[in-house]
């Protein structure tokens, strides 16, 4: 066969309140998630033996602890169907555990792609329960696009896609572990009730309604200090994505965000 070439994109939370902490040791969030234009590459190619992956960043693991290969394994047990010898190469852009989906949205490429190859009838909905298998974030990326997500995050609602702006999107040279910052949330008082605009704002295509009802919990935890603040003090909107002191920028305006993001960290 010919290489299939899919694209990975990463995603931001334009909105992310997080709740309680429940007793399976997850917590309860509401976020809208919105897909942007950062990509990883995924290529499959005929070959080998059995399912091999390689990846351009050497601090990713290619083996079976993976998400792409975790995905195929997922896909292949699910379907009964045979495992083909493939082999999967994986062209990283998407800045690894930083809160933008990256891994996550390998592993739906993944099952995307060997749909595509294998079993062109299966309907999302199916793709989707063998992406919640793999982590909360894994089957928004199978539709992409806009959508709600409640529980620990695999609970999709579609939402009316944000047609318009553009992200500048920053890593710090620093970064907070996902339980660093949950055990931080838990030990602040519990956030008072806030009304959601972003529906509205999205529904409107309003993309300064949507910049001012920008918002996520872990702003709170973040440390005073932080470089994120830096980052924050050369933008018109700002606000996190879900892990690790990912801090996006949304602005009309190029320059002024370009600007002092650049003196911050690296722009993607």
């Amino acid at each position: 066969m010919e290489p299939l070439t899919l694209y990975a994109p990463a995603k931001v939370n334009l909105t992310l309140s997080v709740g309680d902490r429940r007793p399976d040791g997850y917590h309860d969030v509401s976020t809208v998630m919105q897909a942007v234009g950062l990509y990883d590459t995924l290529i499959l190619t005929h070959g080998g033996a059995g399912l091999t992956l390689t990846c351009t960043d050497p601090a990713v693991p290619s083996d079976a602890t993976n998400l792409v290969l975790r995905a195929a394994g997922r896909f292949f047990e699910e379907t009964k169907l045979p495992v083909p010898d493939l082999h999967l190469h994986l062209r990283k852009r998407i800045p690894s555990q930083a809160g933008l989906g990256g891994g996550s949205s390998d592993a739906a490429s993944t099952l995307l792609a060997l749909r595509t190859l294998y079993a062109p009838s299966l309907p999302d909905v199916q793709l989707e329960h063998m992406a919640a298998a793999l982590g909360s974030d894994v089957p928004f990326f199978i539709r992409g696009g806009t959508a709600l997500a409640r529980g620990r995050g695999e609970r999709l609602t579609p939402m009316p896609r944000l047609r318009d702006g553009w992200f500048v999107i920053v890593k710090p040279p620093e970064g907070f572990s996902t339980p660093a910052m949950y055990r931080r949330l838990d030990d602040l008082p519990p956030e008072p009730p806030r009304p959601d605009a972003m529906p509205a704002a999205l529904a409107a295509e309003d993309i300064r309604a949507v910049a001012d009802a920008l918002y996520n919990s872990f702003e709170r935890a973040v440390p005073p200090d932080s470089a994120v603040w830096d980052i924050e003090s050369g933008r018109f909107f700002c606000f996190f994505s879900k892990k690790r002191g990912k801090c996006t920028a949304m602005s009309y305006k190029s320059i002024a965000a370009g600007n002092g993001a650049r003196r911050s960290g690296r722009i993607f």
